[in-house]
């Protein structure tokens, strides 16, 4: 067996600081070492967005915040992850994920949940819904508000994961709550999991800002989580997600939840967006694109010349 230098194994280990931010790398490969930069750098801008979001840094187990976390990456044959507190596990490959995913969504998504999964804590697995499909919806929005995705790649995305809602073989026969109880069936119901709850986000902020004109947004209920439920003292779930919509933007989602979270119902996506005709629209309709502003906004998306 080959003996590892401690020069190199100090290399395979650097802490990089970057402002407030201390990112401590466990470089699992030469390749991924190499990347280090790149990592860095989407690492640092996200983390900087979802901060603005949450209003505040992630917080540890005892409710501590934190600006200082580990990282391990290693290089892999597809891109995965896993995070807890202060950690984040991460595999990357130059491979694409579904649609216009990459490792940088990947990773981003990874940090996402070191604030909604681990500052804000489920109750237990029917809230999967929540933590995961909306951690991917906030994850793509960044990625548009960081050019990591372009315009066109989102609308095609959001038709895309549209696509893998309504075609996901749990959808009308189990609930979204329900898809996502354990491990087993939460991998049997992937797609109604993840892409029910980012359908669900899409839906929710669209409604909101129509309803609102861009007063309110779910980045409001965000915030409310964020302030309102320490890990170390409540955990959340369903009805505590329809109380701080209510409370935050003065709507109540009481029925929507009932038919499509509690219950199986499809969520009727035609009457909120029309992904198709918004792609169009934005390619060569100029004329066209107010009609689509609540949707483009809620993609990340801006619009010169579209009041907000």
């Amino acid at each position: 067996m080959a003996l590892i230098k401690k020069a190199d194994l100090d290399k395979m280990n650097q802490t990089i600081i970057s402002g407030d931010l201390q990112i401590n790398y466990e470089f699992l490969d030469e390749e991924s070492l190499e990347n280090e930069a790149e990592f860095t750098d989407v690492i640092t801008k996200s983390f900087a967005i979802y901060k603005g979001l949450f209003g505040g840094n992630p917080r540890d187990t005892l409710d501590a915040t934190y600006t200082d976390f580990t990282i391990k990456v290693s290089k892999t044959k597809d891109s995965g992850g896993e995070a807890d507190p202060k950690s984040i596990m991460f595999n990357w490959s130059e491979n694409s994920t579904l649609g216009y995913g990459s490792w940088k969504s990947v990773l981003m998504h990874e940090l996402f949940h070191l604030w909604n999964g681990e500052t804000i804590r489920y109750k237990n697995g029917e809230e999967h819904w929540f933590n995961e499909g909306f951690s991917e919806f906030y994850t793509f929005q960044t990625a548009v508000r960081m050019g990591i995705v372009s315009p066109e790649e989102m609308l095609s995305t959001s038709a895309l994961s549209l696509g893998y809602y309504t075609g996901s073989k749990g959808l009308g026969n189990i609930s979204m709550r329900n898809a996502g109880v354990d491990d087993i069936t939460k991998f049997e119901n992937f797609f109604l999991v993840y892409h029910g709850g980012w359908i669900t986000a899409m839906v929710l902020d669209i409604d909101i800002r129509s309803r609102t004109n861009n007063g309110k947004s779910l980045d409001d209920l965000m915030k409310w989580l964020y302030a309102n439920f320490l890990r170390s003292e409540k955990l959340y779930d369903t009805n505590d997600i329809i109380n701080g919509i209510k409370i935050t933007t003065g709507l109540d989602y009481t029925e929507f939840f009932n038919k499509y979270i509690f219950g199986t119902e499809a969520i009727p996506v035609a009457t909120y967006f029309d992904p198709g005709k918004a792609l169009w629209d934005y390619k060569w309709n100029d004329e066209k694109k107010a009609a689509h502003k609540f949707y483009y906004q809620t993609l990340g998306i801006g619009i010169t010349g579209v009041v907000n």
